[in-house]
């Protein structure tokens, strides 16, 4: 820790608007080992790993203009935690339980579904957490790493995570004096400066939903009053309006060959301008479809309200500027996806799943270059007003959120002694929130995981759809 120290130069680190969006939310994953790596080994790894992120040992800030930024000062760090500790359940108890939480002495996710203060020294925020959890006679170990969103997307979380992996690895095949792989370290260069995002030149909002300009342009004055509170009081505030004790997480395996079935039988009816559906595409209409529908069953559905489906979309493939940089700040917008009602609610059949799919690739289709560039204008113009964009997310009656995290090398972080067995989301922090994870090699289709009140997924799960994602 003392080498990394003394790496850190004081600095300031001013945040986006971009950065503003998900500043209420953690990144809390578990990824479980079958096999162990040194204590000594991975702390070391972490702190070298740190030099190249010294964001993550600042302190957050918000700004009398309601604009967030990060103080690194050597005289008040904000040391990330790490904990490596011991725990009397077996790695294939674990395994025949589908590495079932519960079962652990600790749930690390729920303490870290949003970043808030947890009786460390001084009340502090900590920007990330660490916990390497050992099982019982060292047949496996998982590691639970959870970032503040304020600072990270999902690809600038799997940047530091993998990064970390592979300095581990280093050291690990250096202490081995039998090894013959040569793995080194990749040389790499990591953007953190916001000024990237903060280039453009759109000043319109002509190609962005009406309902997302309004949304921002007639911020309520409740929501600038929580964007002017502390980052420790604003996380405590939202930890209690999220702390549902009646959703549950749920994961659900999808096949590769049922959502190829699907997806052949919907082909028929694609619209004559959609040239192409993704399988993300098929998963998203599928989910919304079957949510919507099991809302209408158990009498939760606000037949008087529109629905929307909140589609996460990383942009750096749709700037340039973006496109070949390894950006590790937040890059990712919400696509609002309207779908009518009544389409919802008529019977499911191939010709309505693709008339929502093809709703939900034509909405993706229009997120252009200049469609980015005016939502970061739209979000740095308004600062305070991301939390009412929070707030109709997190409390929307007709509504679910979808990220898609199929593209992301979680399957590629090997500490030292092999790629994980399994990575997953500890806790998904929005109610009707859906994600759809990779699997590693080997493994058949993706993983889909949702938070959700039982009786709506019971309902969900009951219908005759449900089929083609086993």
């Amino acid at each position: 820790m003392d080498s990394f120290i003394a790496t850190l130069k004081p600095q300031t680190v001013y945040l986006d608007g971009f950065d503003d969006c998900p500043s209420i939310l953690s990144i809390p994953f578990y990824l479980w080992y079958e096999n162990t790596v040194p204590a000594d080994v991975l702390k070391d790894a972490l702190f070298k790993t740190l030099e190249e992120f010294p964001i993550l040992a600042g302190q957050l800030k918000t700004g009398s203009d309601l604009r967030s930024y990060v103080v690194i000062d050597k005289n008040h760090l904000n040391i990330p935690e790490y904990t490596d500790s011991f725990c009397n359940v077996h790695f294939q108890t674990l395994k025949d339980a589908n590495f079932d939480v519960s079962l652990l002495p600790v749930d690390y996710s729920l303490a870290c579904k949003c970043p808030a203060p947890r009786g460390f020294p001084g009340n502090r925020l900590k920007l990330a957490e660490f916990h390497v959890l050992r099982m019982k006679d060292n047949s496996g170990m998982c590691i639970f790493a959870s970032t503040s969103h304020t600072l990270f997307d999902g690809y600038a979380y799997c940047f530091f995570m993998k990064r970390w992996a592979d300095i581990s690895k280093f050291i690990m095949e250096s202490q081995n004096p039998s090894s013959t792989a040569g793995f080194c370290v990749p040389e790499q260069e990591f953007v953190h400066g916001r000024a990237i995002l903060q280039t453009a030149k759109e000043k319109d909002c002509d190609v962005l939903e009406p309902e997302l300009c309004k949304l921002f342009s007639n911020s309520t004055v409740i929501s600038r009053w929580i964007a002017w509170f502390s980052p420790e009081l604003r996380g405590r505030i939202f930890r209690y309006m999220l702390s549902s004790p009646s959703i549950r997480n749920y994961y659900v395996s999808l096949s590769s060959s049922g959502l190829e079935s699907l997806v052949q039988s919907i082909q028929p009816f694609v619209e004559s301008d959609i040239s192409y559906l993704s399988t993300n595409d098929v998963i998203t209409a599928l989910g919304t479809l079957l949510f919507a529908q099991a809302l209408h069953k158990t009498g939760r559905l606000n037949e008087k309200a529109p629905f929307l489906t909140n589609i996460i979309v990383d942009i750096r493939p749709r700037v340039k500027r973006l496109s070949n940089a390894n950006y590790v700040g937040n890059a990712a917008l919400i696509k609002m996806v309207a779908i009518p009602l009544e389409l919802l609610l008529e019977q499911s059949d191939p010709k309505v799943l693709a008339a929502v799919a093809c709703k939900v690739r034509r909405a993706i289709n229009g997120i252009s270059e200049r469609y980015c560039e005016q939502t970061g204008y739209l979000f740095n113009k308004y600062p305070g007003a991301y939390v009412d964009l929070d707030m109709q997310i997190t409390a929307g009656q007709n509504a679910a959120v979808s990220t898609n995290h199929t593209r992301f090398n979680y399957y590629e972080m090997d500490f030292g002694s092999g790629v994980p067995e399994l990575v997953r989301p500890a806790f998904l922090i929005f109610e009707n929130d859906f994600v759809i994870m990779p699997t590693r090699s080997g493994v058949d289709g993706y993983e889909l995981a949702f938070t959700m009140v039982p009786e709506v997924a019971k309902a969900m799960m009951e219908d005759e759809y449900w089929k083609y994602m086993y």
